[in-house]
């Protein structure tokens, strides 16, 4: 081959090259990422920093599942003794409610798993208004509450049909008022009106996209009005709009969990999200990934492994729930900020 053709071969090369990456650029933009997020094994930084822990005991918390941070900036918390807790953001306990049972103000917090029984589901959400809203995972419903305690109403009840669970897992609120609710075992998520009447349901064993084939899993609602969705069976993470579209998803992984699954994911004001692995302790690392679905930082879960991802109040609060039955608060500066 002489030279001439040498040069043309290599600026084909290089043509094709760029083209390529204009190409992934424009699928990147569309929104829908089909290839995995950058899981670069190069060194992360931490940007997390505990500045304050409330340990389950000093709390009178037993086992604590699940975490909300309500507009006013209390915590919301459940745990196995099938009560909810509520807590001031210095970690002072203000108010308790619940007991066991099955009727208004009740609740039948269930293991997932039955060889786990202390890990229970009983998800909890706070709307605005100050209205709370509990998964009751045993009993198949949803109740809703005062900020106080006070029992308001509740929908949904065992079943397969329109509007019926058969084991309520995550949920969360948006700015309607509006309730998403996830079923553990159906694989689905259903949208509610405030009155709790269905307004759509997506997912289950007969969803033609497989991103929706699996658990989803999701508690946070980001700054454009989407759902932020993990399916773990995939280990994707999901954007879903209020009219049960999916608008954008990337692949994720914590290759340090114990599973090799993701489990969890919330978002910042700024559109950064932060997506953690499954199970108890140890939970693997959390990752931080930007609006360009880049990996960006690492919680190491050296010290502590994040129970779920962390939440986000309405003023730049942020709490998490560690392995131990811990609640911690944090501050996040993140690369470039």
């Amino acid at each position: 081959m002489d030279r001439i053709t040498t040069r043309l071969s290599i600026a084909a090369v290089a043509a094709a090259a760029i083209l390529a990456a204009g190409c992934a650029g424009n699928v990147a933009a569309t929104g829908i990422n089909p290839s995995p997020a950058s899981t670069s094994p190069r060194a992360l930084p931490n940007p997390f920093t505990i500045t304050a822990r409330y340990s389950a005991k000093s709390l009178g918390l037993n086992h604590p599942a699940s975490l909300a941070i309500a507009p006013g900036g209390n915590l919301y918390v459940t745990d196995l003794g099938q009560r909810v807790t509520v807590i001031s953001p210095a970690g002072k306990v203000l108010r308790r409610w619940g007991r066991p049972g099955s009727g208004p103000g009740e609740f039948k917090f269930i293991p997932g798993d039955p060889s786990t029984p202390d890990d229970v589901q009983a998800m909890i959400a706070a709307g605005a208004g100050g209205k709370v809203y509990v998964a009751d995972s045993g009993n198949a419903r949803v109740q809703v509450f005062t900020a106080d305690g006070r029992f308001i109403r509740q929908f949904g009840r065992f079943g397969q049909g329109k509007g019926q669970f058969q084991r309520p897992y995550d949920l969360a609120v948006d700015a309607t008022g509006a309730v998403y609710v996830s079923d553990d075992v159906a694989g689905t998520m259903t949208k509610f009106s405030p009155a709790g009447s269905v307004l759509w349901q997506i997912g289950g064993a007969s969803a033609s996209d497989p991103d929706l084939v699996g658990e989803l899993k999701f508690s946070a609602i980001d700054s454009h009005g989407r759902l932020v969705v993990v399916n773990d069976a995939v280990n994707r993470v999901l954007y879903i709009d209020s009219g049960g579209h999916k608008v954008d998803a990337f692949a994720a992984h914590t290759a340090e969990s114990p599973t090799g699954h993701v489990c969890s994911a919330t978002a910042d004001a700024a559109g950064n999200t932060y997506v953690s692995g499954c199970g108890l302790q140890p939970t693997g690392p959390t990752l931080v990934y930007d609006q360009a679905h880049r990996l960006i930082a690492k919680w190491p879960a050296a010290t502590y492994s994040l129970l779920r991802s962390p939440a986000f109040g309405p003023r730049g609060e942020v709490f998490a729930l560690a392995a131990d039955g811990s609640i911690l608060r944090l501050h996040i500066t993140l690369p470039g900020a």
